[in-house]
């Protein structure tokens, strides 16, 4: 996942040191706060927050970008926020990381979905970004019909 930082060496996750003498442990350091990023992701989820969730995927993608399923989860969030373009973005980059994934298909197949349906579509109006945020009127009967991602948690 990881490239030495001193020689360029590449996949030396997991190993304290490189070959070349160079030490490794902020790697790791960086490896396990991926992991816990993506674990309050899936917390914010279950809390019906997805923009929350999307902070803690993106920040995931961050520290670690060749994690296919924080983008694949990302993907699926933006979806849900009825940000097609972000999604079909965030999907592209999974697709490239992890072109077998089991699932690629199916995320696909809802985000084209949706876009075949304008009249379901939210209005986005990208001069105002307080409006894409869920509708604080829309109350709490609204915001429970959402489905979150879930994703496996990791360790």
């Amino acid at each position: 996942m990881y490239s030495c930082p001193a020689c360029g060496a590449g996949d030396v996750s997991n190993r304290a040191a490189c070959a070349c003498g160079a030490d490794l442990s902020l790697l790791q350091r960086l490896d396990s706060v991926a992991d816990s990023w993506f674990n309050r992701a899936l917390d914010a989820l279950a809390e019906q927050q997805p923009g929350r969730a999307l902070e803690w995927l993106s920040a995931c993608c961050v520290a670690r970008p060749t994690d296919a399923a924080a983008a694949r989860a990302q993907a699926k969030v933006w979806a849900q926020l009825g940000r097609w373009e972000e999604a079909g973005a965030a999907l592209e980059r999974a697709a490239a990381l992890d072109p077998d994934a089991p699932e690629l298909e199916d995320i696909r197949h809802a985000i084209q979905h949706a876009v075949n349906r304008p009249a379901t579509l939210p209005a986005r109006q990208d001069s105002d970004a307080s409006k894409n945020r869920p509708n604080a009127n829309q109350g709490k009967k609204a915001q429970k019909k959402r489905t979150a991602v879930r994703p496996g948690r990791r360790k």
